[in-house]
């Protein structure tokens, strides 16, 4: 099981990422659930939610590279029964995204386990974060690295933020007319009343 401690402020991760979800209308649960045969939660963990993923935030005790391990498997066997649990009811698929904080910046030796972790396909996509480091601070950085590079949330600003549901985009008269059409009479009749349609002679204007 990994352990219980938080990384340093771990309060600061799970205000980054609340914004950013926000902005792709996720919202945090405010209690994770109890899942039957899946690892111990570990304290600092937190869950958003919407109608198309499930986003999970899963601290790591250390940085060793056989906990960092323990800790991708345990989050995603957590997270893979929650999706499977959630797609039991409406047959809509769900988006699952792991984010594993580590307690301090990797070793740059470290790279290639973090590549490998996130290059894996398994159950869910999977992302690192970790401290941003005092120069990244004093450049302006946010207090957590990488958390913007979470494949759903790095979207640029936008004028209107995203919905959680679908909608219909504003189109013209000509194609509101067609897609009208195309309702009533079906596609293969109007397929074929537009062959058989006279073509026009005349020069244009």
């Amino acid at each position: 099981m990994s352990g219980t401690g938080n990384p340093p402020d771990i309060g600061t991760c799970v205000d980054a990422l609340e914004l950013l979800c926000a902005r792709v209308a996720m919202t945090r649960e405010a209690q994770l659930p109890r899942l039957a045969d899946t690892a111990e939660v570990p304290a600092g963990a937190a869950l958003w939610s919407s109608s198309y993923a499930k986003l999970l935030l899963w601290p790591v005790a250390s940085n060793e590279g056989e906990v960092i391990a323990r800790a991708t498997d345990e989050g995603e066997g957590w997270l893979d029964a929650l999706l499977s649990q959630a797609e039991q009811s409406p047959a809509i698929p769900l988006d699952g995204y792991l984010v594993l904080a580590l307690p301090t910046a990797p070793a740059p030796e470290a790279d290639e386990e973090i590549r490998k972790v996130e290059l894996s396909a398994s159950i869910c996509r999977k992302h690192l974060v970790w401290p941003s480091s005092a120069e990244a601070l004093a450049a302006g950085a946010g207090p957590w690295a990488r958390v913007a590079d979470v494949t759903m949330l790095g979207l640029p600003d936008a004028i209107t933020a995203a919905g959680d549901g679908l909608y219909w985009p504003a189109i013209g008269d000509r194609a509101e007319a067609l897609w009208q059409e195309l309702q009533g009479k079906g596609a293969p009749a109007v397929a074929l009343a537009d062959a058989e349609a006279p073509i026009p002679t005349g020069k244009p204007a």
